[in-house]
């Protein structure tokens, strides 16, 4: 199988309620980021989930959306979710200012169970909504938690780390095995072993909706015990290509990798100690 994989540009249409704006106000589209992000916060188009917070607890249009005689629509970024947006619904409820969310539903969306991507704690998914369009592409929304153990502690400008990167594109291959090829296979559990990586960045990635997508161009599934693949996987945010891999890996069973690595393991430590 040959091709990249497949573009989406298209955000989610609104509906009447939520394009409407306020009479006699202005619509202005904005989006909230968690604080994580509030480096990418500093313009008059993103706010943080405090910074309007604090917009919405104060009561005083002369700081907020109503002063320039504008109806905010709120959009989800990077960071946020429901938790975020019911604090910020009842804030909202209360102040009575003009604002409303552009797709409160987006904000309910969960990251993918961690057992799909082989994580052990939720914070640390990077992918929703996993999806397979046609046979061996497979596609997903980026979701970065506020608290992924990726963007914990790391300097960085307005963008999002390029391991983040790296990360999302590993767990859409590993998804991607999970639930298209792992339901046919009697084996109980299996790892992924990294080969080869040739990666290549084309542009930032903010915090902001982006996907994930991963085309396998091959494959050997003769041992079952030992399954290889090769794959395209993109990363994108509207119409950018932020970055490009091709991987290629094993997944390897689970009780085989296990021997194999104890087996290393042991020459590792009398190659050290003598």
């Amino acid at each position: 199988m040959t091709g990249d994989p497949t573009r989406v540009t298209s955000p989610v249409p609104l509906n009447d309620a939520q394009t409407r704006a306020r009479e006699g106000h202005t619509r202005r589209d904005v989006v909230v980021v968690a604080d994580r992000f509030a480096r990418f916060a500093r313009g008059d188009r993103v706010i943080t989930v405090s910074g309007l917070l604090a917009l919405l607890a104060s009561g005083d249009p002369g700081d907020g959306p109503e002063a320039d005689g504008c109806h905010w629509v709120v959009h989800l970024g990077q960071g946020v979710d429901a938790t975020d947006h019911d604090v910020l619904e009842a804030a909202r409820e209360k102040s009575g200012v003009a604002v409303t969310f552009a797709d409160p539903d987006a904000f309910r969306r969960l990251p993918e169970r961690s057992v799909l991507v082989h994580k052990d704690r939720p914070e640390n998914v990077l992918l929703a909504g996993v999806h397979s369009p046609s046979a061996g592409h497979c596609r997903a929304e980026l979701r970065i938690h506020r608290d992924n153990e990726l963007v914990l502690d790391h300097h960085t400008g307005e963008h999002v780390q390029g391991i983040v990167i790296v990360e999302a594109m590993r767990q859409i291959c590993i998804a991607q095995f999970e639930t298209a090829i792992r339901p046919g296979l009697a084996t109980a559990a299996y790892a992924g072993v990294w080969k080869r990586i040739d990666l290549s960045f084309q542009d930032f990635l903010f915090p902001l909706p982006a996907t994930v997508e991963s085309l396998i161009e091959e494959s050997d599934l003769a041992r079952e015990t030992n399954l290889k693949f090769r794959a395209t996987t993109a990363v994108r945010q509207q119409e950018r290509t932020v970055a490009t891999a091709v991987i290629e890996y094993s997944m390897i069973a689970q009780g085989r990798i296990d021997t194999l690595e104890r087996r290393k393991a042991d020459q590792a430590t009398r190659a050290y100690l003598g």
